[in-house]
């Protein structure tokens, strides 16, 4: 029988001496240096910061409910992580307070309140006049009429915290002085209409700027066609055949607010299309005793690409 050879595996000793000198090492190193305590998270620094910045300390004695709901409106939230020149504390609105707290009269702090629609305006513009949506608000036009920031906004009793408004919602503030554009809630046809949940998906914001537009009426785009593109942008064109009253202006045929009539149009179909094209009443038949365009839709039974066409054979808008 062949003799086998078999190979001895070495011993582990050493091998086990070697990690056990690793390990009392890493450990002796270990306590002769000294390792930096752990920086505290953006999130404990800023939950400290919140901690430690009382907004109102020396207002609370008086003014408790009031220095209380400011710090959970987005000013007060400003003041708690901001050490700048935009933290909102209560000196920036109503200045040094010092001697409204030893003699506790009125006179003797300002209060935007009772101030002129000029001088608070001011108050508000030493930290908002670098606001992209308040850049037109000198010289636009609810500054020319003297409309004072407050008729709007509210500070301290706010009934909107998010935008600071001083109404529920944004259309009851404009509808207190734009009476006229109430009655479009009630139209057969408006953009200011509801959801379900009584939520409106178009305001009037969507179209104005209140604090100064680029275009007339305080337009947020440069004219009243760039406005209404930015939600009908099928209109816009280029078109091979255009109809020149809708490249002029949308208004010439849609009241924006709210018609009685379909498709926000100032009149009904037919009578909107015979003040420009009355001499093509001739052209057209009776039946009945009806003119054809009094049926259905009126012109645009036939005429149905009103705003313009791109068909080789569009010429009268027909397709």
């Amino acid at each position: 029988m062949p003799e086998r050879h078999y190979i001895k595996a070495p011993s582990s000793t050493p091998i086990r001496a070697a990690v056990l000198l690793i390990v009392v090492t890493s450990v002796g190193l270990s306590r002769a240096y000294v390792w930096p305590a752990a920086r505290p998270s953006l999130a404990q620094s800023a939950g400290q910061t919140a901690q430690e910045t009382v907004i109102g300390e020396k207002c609370q004695g008086c003014h408790k409910p009031i220095v209380e709901s400011f710090a959970l409106d987005i000013h007060g939230k400003s003041a708690k992580f901001l050490n700048d020149s935009l933290d909102a504390k209560c000196e920036r609105c109503h200045g040094d307070g010092r001697k409204h707290i030893r003699t506790r009269k009125p006179q003797d702090i300002s209060n935007p309140a009772k101030l002129s629609a000029a001088q608070a305006n001011e108050t508000c513009l030493r930290c908002h006049s670098q606001d992209r949506t308040l850049f037109d608000w000198r010289g636009g036009q609810h500054e020319r009429k003297d409309v004072s920031s407050l008729s709007c906004n509210s500070a301290h009793h706010a009934k909107s915290p998010e935008r600071m408004l001083a109404s529920l919602t944004l259309e009851e503030g404009c509808f207190g002085c734009h009476k006229a554009q109430r009655r479009a809630l009630l139209q057969r046809s408006t953009h200011l209409f509801r959801t379900e949940s009584r939520v409106m998906t178009v305001n009037c914001a969507s179209c104005h700027n209140p604090h100064g537009g680029e275009g007339r009426k305080m337009l947020r785009a440069s004219s009243t066609n760039d406005t209404c593109f930015q939600c009908h942008a099928e209109k816009r064109g280029p078109f091979l055949w255009e109809h020149a009253p809708v490249q002029e202006s949308c208004l010439s045929c849609h009241a924006p607010h709210g018609s009685n009539h379909a498709r926000l149009l100032v009149r009904r179909s037919h009578q909107l299309c015979q003040q420009c094209h009355i001499n093509l009443l001739a052209r057209h038949q009776t039946v009945a005793g009806f003119d054809v365009f009094t049926f259905n839709r009126g012109c645009v039974n036939c005429h149905s690409q009103v705003h313009g066409s791109n068909h080789p054979s569009g010429r009268a808008f027909t397709r």
